[in-house]
């Protein structure tokens, strides 16, 4: 299984969590009912948001072993963690994970596992009679079911893995699917793997673009009240075209491809739907907010946002009146009022990228 003995590491580490793993933050006694954590997907702080205010709340800093680094984050089934990665020292890195209690505010466990880190890509498994259960795609080694909270390997899941294979695991909101999204790189097209959720990735019901045979590549996806999967995406290998709106119907598998073109963005472009607007947003690496009618597949506004370069998924808040975007270059957080259709704040935070409202 690729594994390695990291017992010395771990001792170490727990030795450092004794002797001074409180969080240190600037005000420990600040926090907010309307939580939204910010993360720049790297190092050890993050960062508490109010996502009714737009203020910051507090600076939050995960105070690990010297020998370890944290990368990444994402949220529990139960939404009552955030899961860091944690990695040790190099040239061969033990893969751990770092738990954060949002309840309590606190990190509650750090622990390192027998894998080998690297490139690593985890998600919750969403199984309720699990919460514990996530599922870790490695680029050298393939897929794992493992369980956090009993620290234990539960499953070896596949061996596909390559070089040039970006593979990344999604949930719908429905509890109805879970989906891997498979780029091949030397190829330049995108696959959907539908598998029945709870089923432990098992139960494959049907791959969209299979063999490549719609000729795309996939930015982003979201799920839809119609049955419907809205994606960005490009038409066939070619890098530099434009990007095209469209949608798959789930029952028919047929996808649609609208009139919809939008300029080529370096960092592709990230979508996020609003089922009681019925509108898509779009946003690139050149600044611009777009807003499209799902029900007509038309554009209904496009408003500026004053930085360009990479920029964040999108994050839609939970009465669909707002929406968060980031341009990690400028430490910019825009707050987009969806009602008046403009930048109504701008929050200043390091490196922001990631976003959770728990």
């Amino acid at each position: 299984m690729l594994k390695k003995n990291c017992k010395i590491l771990q001792i170490i580490f727990i030795v450092a969590l004794m002797f001074g793993c409180n969080n240190q933050v600037t005000e420990p006694n600040n926090t907010t009912p309307n939580k939204m954590y910010v993360y720049s997907n790297y190092g050890e702080t993050f960062y508490l948001v109010d996502y009714k205010t737009f203020e910051v709340v507090k600076e939050i800093k995960l105070n690990v072993a010297d020998t370890t680094s944290i990368q990444g984050m994402t949220l529990s089934t139960n939404r009552d963690y955030l899961i860091f990665k944690a990695e040790g020292l190099y040239p061969s890195p033990p893969l751990g994970f770092a738990l954060y209690n949002i309840k309590t505010d606190m990190l509650e466990n750090v622990f390192f596992t027998d894998y080998i880190g690297g490139w690593v890509y985890f998600i919750s498994a969403q199984d309720n009679t699990k919460p514990g259960l996530i599922y870790i795609h490695f680029r050298d080694y393939g897929t794992y079911l493992y369980d956090l909270f009993e620290q234990k390997e539960k499953e070896f899941l596949d061996a596909e893995h390559d070089f040039t294979l970006d593979k990344r695991i999604y949930h719908s909101p429905d509890a109805k699917w879970t989906v891997a999204r498979k780029n091949w790189e030397n190829t330049g097209y995108t696959e959907l793997e539908f598998y029945s959720a709870n089923s432990n990735m098992h139960d494959l019901q049907f791959v969209l673009n299979k063999g490549n045979k719609d000729s795309l590549r996939i930015y982003d996806f979201k799920f839809s009240k119609e049955n419907k999967l809205y994606i960005t995406f490009l038409p066939g290998p070619v890098r530099f075209a434009k990007c095209i709106f469209g949608s798959y119907n789930l029952e028919t598998k047929q996808l649609f491809s609208s009139s919809i073109k939008l300029p080529w963005s370096l960092s592709g472009y990230n979508l996020a739907y609003s089922e009681n607007r019925s509108e898509a947003y779009i946003v690139g690496s050149s600044g611009h907010f777009y807003i499209i009618d799902t029900e007509t597949y038309s554009p209904k506004d496009t408003i500026s946002l004053p930085n360009n370069g990479e920029q964040s998924p999108i994050l839609i808040s939970p009465d669909e009146n707002f929406a968060f975007v980031a341009y990690t270059d400028s430490n910019s957080l825009f707050v987009i009022d969806l009602n008046s259709r403009k930048v109504v704040k701008t929050i200043i935070i390091t490196r922001p990228y990631n976003m959770i409202i728990p």
